[in-house]
């Protein structure tokens, strides 16, 4: 059963950041990735990018089935299906999230084998052994990790693949920006940021078997910066339209400490054992 007093937050956060993104970063509401200093690739170009290398990783095989936990509108998800024809089932905890991935795999011809449930990805609606793959694409940072692990292993066959992103931090936060980051996280809904070896002990605490452990930091971190640009330019009109909510969410996106390197990101892959 779905606890809401813990995803309500979150729920509620998407309500609001679903739309800023769409109109200030990109269909795909996720980070970038920038080959170098010098790649001027667009942010969707970057995005797209980001998704490959989770899809390479997951080599997801025709015939087999994939779980998308915190699949957003659904883009990561319907990028993939245009790679192999699997079946795949998105989970987000936001019910306007679910419909309008819904209508975009409809709108793509893909309804007969990618869709999107409303659901807590803490407490997964599915039985054991269910998927052949599954990957949380920057949907961990509002999970209690360990649990949501468990769960996803739990509904993955023996021997299934697990591929995650997700952001990290290379170092504690200085103290005159602990109080921003406090902020940032309460009104991001977002838990602690592991470090590398932390991610690894969680992987491994799970009973999940690691197979690599990847820093994409420096082709990530571009990311940030060009959200609090785009915050910056539309913010305006997105006060106007979400008012409040949206005023603390641009507050957050255009503080400095979003820029600092303590904060990184990682992409992981885990099988379970056969």
């Amino acid at each position: 059963m779905t606890d809401k007093t813990a995803t309500q937050p979150v729920s509620d956060l998407y309500d609001v950041f679903t739309h800023m993104l769409l109109r200030f970063w990109s269909e795909n509401l996720h980070y970038g990735y920038w080959l170098s200093d010098d790649d001027d690739s667009s942010v969707d170009v970057a995005t797209d990018r980001l998704t490959d290398l989770l899809i390479e990783r997951l080599a997801l095989q025709p015939g087999q089935r994939m779980l998308d936990v915190g699949c957003g509108i659904g883009m990561p998800a319907l990028r993939l299906a245009g790679t192999v024809e699997a079946d795949i089932t998105g989970v987000t905890i936001n019910s306007g999230q679910a419909q309008e991935a819904n209508a975009r795999a409809a709108a793509a011809g893909l309804s007969h084998r990618v869709r999107f449930d409303h659901a807590d990805a803490m407490a997964l609606p599915y039985p054991d052994d269910s998927f052949d793959a599954v990957w949380a694409f920057e949907s961990l940072m509002h999970m209690e990790r360990s649990q949501a692990l468990a769960e996803m292993k739990r509904v993955l066959r023996p021997g299934g693949r697990l591929v995650i992103a997700d952001t990290c931090q290379h170092e504690p936060t200085k103290p005159e920006y602990q109080g921003a980051l406090d902020d940032a996280q309460a009104n991001f809904a977002i838990v602690d940021l592991p470090s590398i070896d932390g991610y690894r002990d969680l992987i491994t605490g799970t009973g999940l078997e690691l197979d690599e452990l990847l820093d994409v930091s420096e082709h990530t971190k571009r990311t940030l910066g060009l959200m609090a640009d785009g915050a910056r330019e539309h913010r305006s009109a997105l006060e106007e339209q979400f008012g409040d909510e949206a005023r603390q969410l641009i507050e957050v996106l255009v503080h400095p400490v979003s820029l600092q390197p303590e904060f990184g990101y990682l992409v992981a892959t885990a099988h379970k054992a056969s």
